[in-house]
């Protein structure tokens, strides 16, 4: 898999890799190790934490994952969606243009492994408690909304 040339663009202007790995490192095993971590949490709650931030979600029971609603800008649909397993905060974006081709569908770490080295190891934030939620999902939208706009104006000057 490779990152299309505006994706790649985009996120380097909004230093992802940076951004990412310092979430990951504030959120780590270290700091929240197997025991301690939000295994059990109330799905109704996260939402409610994740509307808090400005966000229409909707659970996927099939799937067993949160998505935000999707944005259409322009010929751009944006997406986010997260999963929350063994207190690990998966996020996942989402970007079709128009055609329906899929220009950005995967997660964060991967992203990460395309920008940099397959043998990084970032992990995805990991949780104890909700205020954790809530903090990981606040940075992780300011990075999402950045991106965006980013994306947007290398798109246009394209």
């Amino acid at each position: 898999m490779k990152l299309d040339s505006k994706v790649e663009q985009a996120l380097q202007a909004i230093n992802f890799v940076e951004r990412y790995e310092a979430l990951s490192q504030e959120f780590s095993r270290n700091r929240t190790p197997k025991e301690k971590v939000l295994d059990y949490y109330d799905g109704d709650f996260l939402m409610d934490i994740v509307n808090s931030l400005g966000y229409e979600v909707k659970f996927n029971k099939k799937e067993y994952f949160f998505s935000i609603k999707e944005e259409k800008i322009g010929q751009y649909e944006f997406g986010l969606k997260f999963a929350l397993r063994y207190g690990m905060v998966e996020l996942i974006w989402d970007l079709d243009d128009s055609d329906k081709n899929v220009l950005l569908g995967t997660n964060l770490f991967s992203i990460i492994r395309l920008m940099t080295s397959p043998d990084n190891k970032v992990m995805s934030p990991i949780i104890s408690d909700y205020v954790d939620f809530r903090d990981v999902m606040k940075t992780a939208f300011e990075v999402y909304e950045d991106f965006k706009q980013a994306f947007l104006k290398i798109a246009k000057e394209s």
